[in-house]
């Protein structure tokens, strides 16, 4: 399964606040806890991060109880101004009439006016906005010597740097250990492949770069977008890129394809069903 992260920095560029805000909102109940990824960074979902921006937009940042604090007093003011504002502008009318008929029936006009306006182009976020959703290696049985198993492919997964900043991105892949079920684990997916130690077996998993491909959706230049190599997680990588997308480079939607899966399979593993989660994140 592969899963999206959403940093603090990806909700403040859609809503216009800095991060101390968000976590102060986070504090007071306002909007979903963050959750905490291995190296205790905070991230959320694609679901909750489109929750909380829906949440803070709909509610104009928290203010609606603010402005639905509306008296009587407040009410009847509303109409008094109300009347003020229509005789006024009979006045400006009986006014702008009578000059006319005192010019000769022409209305007289100011002159050297100008008007400022304005538009805006909001960012938007950097995101791997879709992908496949599993994938399965090949199958093995079970022998008393080591092996091999590999996945045709991640399945294609998409791109998006709506920033409109140009600062680029790395997308890289990261993963946790084997299980037959939701508690024992059987394999490590970032071990040396070695031999069992202690009645424990280990394993070992590759991302296998030679096939992988990038192509822009919009048709741009790819050439700054570069892939990473072959690599295998251990103790000391936890995390492989993929692609990296120099400054002033990266901008639009990608589609990311082919990349595969290498898993060392230790001598007379238990016969069973293994699941791991694969994570991609683009940051």
């Amino acid at each position: 399964m592969l899963v999206s992260k959403y940093r603090l920095h990806d909700i403040t560029n859609r809503i216009d606040r800095d991060k101390s805000t968000i976590i102060r909102w986070e504090q007071e109940g306002l909007i979903p806890k963050a959750r905490r990824d291995s190296r205790g960074w905070r991230y959320y979902t694609a679901e909750e991060a489109k929750k909380i921006i829906s949440l803070v937009k709909e509610t104009n940042y928290f203010q609606q109880s603010r402005a639905a604090k509306v008296d009587v007093t407040g009410q009847s003011l509303g109409k008094i101004s109300y009347s003020l504002v229509f005789a006024g502008a009979i006045f400006i009318i009986y006014s702008l009439f009578s000059l006319g008929l005192g010019n000769g029936g022409k209305v007289l006009a100011f002159t050297n006016q100008t008007s400022t306006m304005y538009t805006t182009v909001s960012a938007g976020i950097l995101d791997i906005v879709e992908s496949s959703s599993s994938n399965s290696f090949s199958g093995v049985t079970v022998l008393f010597t080591a092996q091999t198993s590999t996945a045709s492919d991640m399945g294609a997964f998409r791109v998006s740097d709506a920033r409109g900043s140009g600062a680029g991105w790395v997308v890289n892949l990261a993963g946790n250990d084997w299980k037959a079920d939701t508690v024992n684990v059987e394999l490590d997916y970032d071990s040396t492949g070695s031999d069992a130690n202690g009645g424990k077996y280990f394993g070992k998993m590759c991302l296998i770069a030679d096939n992988g491909t990038i192509a822009s959706i919009a048709g741009q230049d790819t050439t700054s977008v570069t892939k990473g190599a072959t690599d295998c997680f251990s103790a000391s990588v936890t995390q492989i890129d993929i692609y990296t997308a120099a400054s002033s480079f990266g901008k639009g939607d990608y589609w990311i394809t082919d990349f595969s899966l290498g898993q060392f399979i230790p001598p007379n593993p238990t016969a069973q069903v293994y699941t791991t989660t694969i994570v991609l994140t683009i940051s």
